[in-house]
């Protein structure tokens, strides 16, 4: 374990955590919006003291020491000198605590310091079995509850454990042959995770990514050495969803680090539409939202989108541009019929299940380029230039027919004026319910008229 010894001269501000959080982040270049709410903000660090435990190494760890250099009273100005070593507190493991040659703390993307938090619970497992492990098994159940694991997410261990953080022994819980006993993640998870699963981070609310049984670290080796961080001693994830909340992983920049303290932050919205009965629901979407700008989709250049809500019916408008300055449109779809609402979704908290349904599809072509229609493959449809087209029955390129795809599966939340529906897959498929959106899209402004 490689550890340097840090003297701070002001204790009163190790580093400076500043978080300018818009409304929606499109977190780790994900192609869809991941909306980010500071309804709930959880903190999920440790507060450090001179009795915080730490993995015994003699000679090597040692207890936090916090001495005053300075009062006001004497100098007209306070500070500590600190004397600690990285592996300390709520802290974080770069690659080069165990990886030769692997990432320093300050060399790592800070872009995979934000990121969608799923929160593994084992804490019945763990009031029984104090060795217990995440397993594969425990991430595929989750997987098959909430959907795969988002690319640029942080998984975390929540077993209970940090309720015991006040009691250093048995938090440590060393027992006669010097053997720890915490819970961890298995070699194989973590294995798993970094070869299996685009994901950043992971963390544990003990001391060790590892369980305290594994005298190895073969959890730390296997996750390490995908270049990626894990955070220890992480508090209060009982107060965090299993899914919907975004983490923030203040590290601090020191060079050379192989880890450090960091301070730690959960957000998620509250319920939102969850209190909402379906007759208040479908009350605040009536009428029309429109895109808040234009929106990048893939290949195809921008969007926008327009939707119209009555009592019972829906239409979309969505136009597409070659530039994003909305002055070159290509061709727009109208989509029309009825919808309904349903259950609260149990994978993005406050949002709604719903699922709208077409009687009528149309395409209108908007330029006339013939390279452009081959493209987009729209040179089978026999579309002239701003005639509009029926293709309901049809269907026209990978626009659908509605006897194909009569309906898709989506999600509906509600914030304010703010309409998000579900954030559509890349293969752009809604029409089957296993397809419904595991996050939400981009956001749509009510238009008052």
């Amino acid at each position: 374990m490689r550890i340097n010894k840090m003297i701070s001269k002001s204790a009163a501000v190790f580093f400076l955590l500043l978080l300018l959080i818009p409304y929606t982040l499109d977190v780790n270049g994900q192609t869809n919006s991941h909306s980010v709410s500071t309804e709930n903000v959880v903190d999920l660090t440790h507060t450090l003291t001179e009795d915080f435990p730490y993995i015994p190494i003699p000679g090597i760890t040692f207890p936090f020491k916090k001495t005053p250099i300075a009062t006001i009273e004497k100098m007209g100005v306070a500070a500590n000198r600190w004397e600690i070593h990285e592996h300390i507190g709520t802290q974080i493991d770069a690659p080069s605590h165990f990886i030769a040659g692997g990432l320093s703390l300050e060399q790592m993307p800070v872009r995979n310091f934000i990121a969608r938090l799923a929160v593994i619970d084992i804490s019945e497992r763990a009031r029984t079995d104090m060795d217990t492990e995440v397993t594969i098994e425990d991430i595929k159940n989750w997987e098959k509850k909430y959907g795969r694991l988002p690319k640029g997410s942080a998984v975390f261990m929540y077993s209970g454990w940090d309720a015991k953080v006040n009691d250093a022994k048995a938090f440590i819980n060393m027992d006669g042959a010097n053997t720890m006993h915490f819970p961890g993640f298995s070699s194989e998870a973590a294995l798993f995770l970094a070869r299996e699963r685009d994901i950043v981070g992971i963390g544990v609310d003990t001391l060790s990514l590892d369980p305290g049984t594994d005298k190895e670290y073969k959890a730390h080796k296997a996750w390490l050495a995908a270049g990626k961080w894990g955070v220890e001693c992480v508090a209060n994830l009982k107060q965090v969803p299993p899914v919907g909340a975004t983490v923030f992983v203040g590290a601090s920049k020191v060079g050379g680090a192989t880890g450090g303290l960091v301070r730690l932050l959960a957000t998620f919205p509250s319920n939102g539409t969850k209190s909402l009965t379906v007759p208040t629901l479908r009350n605040h979407l009536l009428g029309t939202w429109k895109s808040a700008a234009a929106e990048p989709v893939g290949n195809l250049g921008f969007r926008t989108r327009e939707f119209t809500f009555t009592t019972d019916r829906w239409l979309i408008e969505v136009v597409f541009y070659s530039d994003k300055e909305m002055t070159k449109p290509l061709f727009s779809f109208v989509g029309e019929g009825p919808y309904t609402l349903g259950e609260n979704s149990t994978v993005v908290p406050g949002a709604t299940n719903a699922t709208f349904f077409f009687d009528k599809k149309r395409l209108t072509l908007l330029m006339d380029d013939a390279a452009a229609v081959a493209a987009f493959k729209f040179d089978a449809c026999n579309l002239t230039k701003g005639v509009t087209k029926d293709i309901s029955a049809s269907g026209c390129s990978n626009f659908t027919s509605v006897a194909v795809c009569g309906k898709e599966y989506d999600l509906v939340n509600i914030e304010r004026n703010t309409l998000r529906l579900g954030a559509r897959p890349a293969d752009g498929n809604m029409c089957l319910m296993d397809k419904r959106p595991k996050d939400l899209g981009q956001p749509l402004i009510k238009q008052n008229h």
